[in-house]
């Protein structure tokens, strides 16, 4: 076969009907839901009979058919579009069989369950060859508007037993040669399937495409069967192979879109909190431009004196122990339940409390009991680092508040952006600023809530821009375990003496 590059050089000068593209879709109804796929991926919505196309549509539509499901989807829809056009075929024959060979219609027309050739076995083979591209003469002509004379269908007789069939077909190519054949092989059924086998061969040298379309030859061998088919038991017989083949194909490309999907979810999975990323993908999310106000605590850290220490390191060292100090505090900010917001250069942003919360007294306890977490892991990482050759290990410095944020999705219709805003969030990250090296402050709001796990030392508060009160600043000392009577008795409330800035004496460290 001659194939050839198609662009879009000449289609201007060819055009199709819409009933060809309807024929077509039609004939993918044996997709079942897959069929809506093909469709909407080439953007095909109402097509009339009358609508004029260029072949290059019906073209996108074969080769749509071919990149998703391969060759059986094509053989299964040459078999379907020839079971639709039958009636027509089978008109077309009986005509021509009344006209030529001196049959009258009456008679041909008074058993419609017999096909011409079986009815009237004195019609010769290549007779019924030449009538059945008749049929498709007649179609290719009757679904397009070209001055091209060359797009026909005719046979030619080789021998008694033995036909060369051509036509030339627009916007279908010699890729797509299973589809023409699979037609051809029902036509051939209905006609001759009773008493006669068949060998039809795609005739590869002499098939060529052209800019418009494909010249197909294909030769058609007949030799005679003892005893009689039923032809209606073969084409059902047929169809189920074919489908069954389609089928396969079918399932083997949803698996195969399935486990892209997946690799595409666990990718995308990597730049959205794991939150929303499982609401995106199970429908729970909506993704319109809107927000709420919610009670949230909020967390900063960074890395105290980023750039100098940086300078000190090879890249492939600092980008080695830049993405460990993510990777573990990422670990724990996860397993404590937090939605992390962003990464800010060395700089990490996360909130508790949206798109899930426990209630804001938990949602603040699971803040503190993070970075609790985080600072042990930070001391065996220094302690590893110091190990490996890093002299001056990374330091980090930890801020966290309680208060009314407004969160959810900002931006535009192109793109959108998960997160916070308002005066409590520059809270939280002025207090991050403020901490000491290895250190964590937090305000009053979040303390409150945690109390009975932290020890704490109150400092100096603070005044912000936009923030109307004062801000009590607490900076954690270490982790506390209360008596298990004063905890019942004290659960949840703040003590006098934390309220005046004084440790509490019930609290024994357990650093």
């Amino acid at each position: 076969m001659q194939l050839l590059d198609i662009s879009n050089e000449g289609f201007n000068q060819m055009k199709i009907y819409g009933k060809s593209l309807r024929a077509n879709i039609k004939a993918m109804e044996i997709f079942g839901e897959a069929r809506h796929s093909v469709v909407q991926q080439l953007g095909i919505q109402n097509i009339n009979d009358d609508d004029v196309f260029s072949p290059e549509l019906r073209t996108k539509v074969f080769d749509a058919i071919a990149e998703r499901y391969g060759e059986p989807a094509l053989i299964a829809t040459g078999f379907s579009n020839a079971d639709q056009w039958w009636g027509v075929v089978q008109d077309i024959v009986k005509d021509q069989l009344a006209i030529k060979d001196n049959i009258s219609k009456e008679k041909l027309y008074q058993n419609q369950n017999v096909t011409p050739f079986d009815g009237y076995p004195g019609v010769p083979l290549n007779r019924m060859c030449d009538i059945l591209m008749m049929g498709w003469d007649y179609a290719i002509k009757n679904l397009i508007i070209t001055d091209d004379k060359s797009y026909e269908a005719h046979a030619e007789r080789i021998g008694d037993f033995e036909s060369r069939l051509y036509l030339k077909i627009v916007g279908i190519y010699a890729r797509h040669f299973v589809f023409t054949t699979a037609v051809l092989e029902y036509q051939l059924i209905q006609l001759f399937g009773k008493n006669w086998d068949f060998n039809l061969k795609l005739q590869s040298d002499d098939t060529k495409d052209d800019v418009h379309g494909c010249r197909f030859v294909y030769v058609v061998k007949f030799k005679k069967r003892e005893g009689e088919l039923d032809v209606d038991i073969t084409l059902k017989d047929k169809k189920n192979k074919i489908n069954e083949g389609l089928l396969q194909n079918v399932l083997q490309h949803s698996e195969a879109q399935r486990a892209k999907l997946e690799g595409l979810s666990s990718q995308l999975g990597k730049y959205v909190p794991p939150q929303i990323h499982e609401a995106l993908f199970t429908g729970n999310y909506n993704t319109e431009i809107a927000t709420q106000r919610k009670k949230l605590t909020i967390f900063f850290s960074d890395i105290v004196n980023f750039t100098s220490t940086s300078e000190g390191l090879q890249p492939e060292d600092l980008t080695k122990y830049l993405n460990e100090y993510f990777s573990e505090m990422t670990t724990i900010a996860l397993d404590c339940g937090a939605t992390i917001d962003k990464y800010i250069g060395d700089a990490m942003m996360v909130f508790f409390g949206d798109p899930q919360s426990r209630g804001e007294r938990d949602d603040a306890r699971a803040c503190v009991e993070m970075a609790l977490k985080m600072q042990q892991r930070m001391r065996e990482l220094q302690n590893k680092w110091s190990n490996e050759g890093f002299s001056d290990p990374f330091q980090v410095r930890m801020g966290m508040n309680t208060g009314y944020c407004n969160v959810g999705n900002f931006g535009s219709d192109q793109r959108l952006t998960y997160t916070i805003i308002g005066g409590e969030v520059n809270v939280a990250q002025r207090l991050e600023a403020n901490a000491d090296p290895n250190g964590a402050l937090m305000s009053y709001e979040t303390y409150a809530h945690a109390q009975d796990i932290i020890q704490v030392e109150q400092r100096e508060t603070i005044k912000m821009k936009g923030i109307s009160r004062e801000i009590k600043v607490f900076s954690i000392v270490g982790q506390k375990v209360l008596d298990k009577s004063i905890l019942n008795k004290e659960k949840g409330k703040v003590t006098d003496s934390v309220k005046s800035g004084e440790a509490s004496p019930d609290f024994t460290e357990s650093v």
